[in-house]
This record gives C-alpha cells, structure tokens and sequence, in this order.
C-alpha cells in the first residue's frame, strides 16, 4: 500500500520577513510637510504703520484714470507694503471718494499679499440705503474678512468682522471728521468695550491743507501687537476706506 510521503514543513526566514515588513512600513508613511508660512507674516512683530498716500497726477491729467498709490511703513521707515489702486479710467471722475475699486497690496519682493475690494456704495455717512463696506482677501480669493459701516446720525460707526461673519472689532469716528489743525482718530474696540487701538489721520499744516491735501496724505494706525496677522489686516484695511470716505478728493 503506497504512503504519501509527508510535506516537509515550510522553513521560516524571520529576517528576510522582518526586513520585508520594514520597508513596507516605510513606504507607507506620510512625510509631514510643514504649512507655509502666511502671505501676511509681515506684520507679526508691528503694532503701528505709517501709510503714505500719492495720487498719479499723470494720469489724472491725460484722462487715465484717477488712482492712488500707497506706502506703508514700519516706525524705523522699513518699507512693508506698496499698494496700488485698481479701477475703470472713468469712475474717479464721476465719483469720487465713493468710487468702486480694488487695492492690489504687494510685499516689498513684489508679491501680492492682500486684494482689498470696495463695491459701489451711493452713500456716504447719512442715509442707510447703501453703507460702505470692504472686503480683504489673503491670499488673493481667501476671504479674511469685511469693514462695514453703520448707520449712524452723529458719529461714524464701523464693524469688522472676520470671515466666519463673527464681530471682532468696532471703530468708532469724532463728531466732526475735517482735518483742522490736529490729529483725527478713529478709536478700535473689541466687542466688550475694552480698546485695542486707533486709526489716525494726519495735520501736516496749513499749506499742505490748502494745495497738497488732494496729492498727498498721511494716515496712521496702532494695535495691539498681539493680534492676529489677519486681525492686523483688516484693521489696516479699514484705515484705506476712512481715507476714501472723508479725505479723498
């Protein structure tokens, strides 16, 4: 009677199977990539900015448009932002300060950090039929947040608001807003009253007033350095829409 001959027991090879399995391991892990850092990491260490506003007479002048040019700079005068107006040629003749536009903010490398847009608003101050409002954008088409008026009958009221629509700040302007041989300032709050700061607008003396206030300007604002970097942003943000409502010609 014929016997199967037994299967011979297969032999195990623990290294080859542990080095085997190591590899695998290997190959399936993730690499951890680091998130970039912020477009507005410019202003993590600043809690105050000087802008300078320039308006392009040129092309004023030869019908091309009316668009201002802004600097912003740190206290030490190191450049950290250029920012240039974007609009149809014709609108700044028709409208004004209450012109619709786009500010295009670039790093001092040249890269566009931040796109503000300012949609038409008919209404500056008094009637609640259209109020003023802004919104930041970084990286361009990243919602970071919007600066919105209120209505008020006496003093400016502002909201800023981040981009979960959450109330993170107020401003609130003085009784009278024309430049008169001192200071202006809008004073920033958070919502339970305590203050974080102030946007300010500067007296540059009689002769600047009379012939050079519609060619060049001076604003400034001062938060607390601890912010958020797009905190920051939209408080920068919402000095550029208190100079088109009241100081822009």
């Amino acid at each position: 009677m014929l016997q199967a001959a037994p299967i011979p027991v297969h032999e195990q090879f623990p290294d080859v199977d542990k080095d085997v399995s190591e590899d695998v391991v290997e190959q399936l892990q993730i690499p951890v990539v680091a998130s970039p850092p912020s477009l507005l990491q410019d202003l993590a260490s600043v809690d105050r900015l000087f802008i300078t506003k320039r308006l392009r007479v040129k092309n004023v002048l030869f019908l091309r448009g009316k668009k201002n040019r802004f600097y912003v700079r740190t206290p030490d005068q190191k450049l950290l932002y250029s920012i240039e107006e974007i609009n149809s040629w014709w609108v700044g003749y028709l409208f004004y300060g209450l012109r619709p536009l786009q500010l295009r903010v670039n790093n001092a490398q040249g890269v566009e950090v931040m796109r503000i847009v300012r949609p038409y608003a008919c209404t500056a101050r008094v009637l609640p039929c259209q109020l003023q409002r802004l919104q930041v954008f970084s990286p361009p088409g990243q919602l970071v947040g919007t600066v919105e008026q209120q209505w008020t009958a006496v003093k400016p009221l502002y909201v800023i608001r981040n981009k979960e629509r959450d109330v993170v700040f107020w401003i609130r302007g003085p009784l009278i807003t024309i430049s008169c041989f001192k200071d202006i300032k809008f004073d920033i709050f958070r919502p339970d009253g305590s203050p974080v700061g102030g946007t300010c607008k500067r007296w540059q003396g009689v002769t600047h007033a009379l012939f050079l206030a519609p060619v060049t300007d001076r604003f400034g604002v001062a938060f607390e350095r601890n912010l958020t970097l797009e905190e920051k942003a939209l408080l920068l943000a919402a000095t550029w829409l208190m100079d088109y409502m009241y100081y822009d010609a």
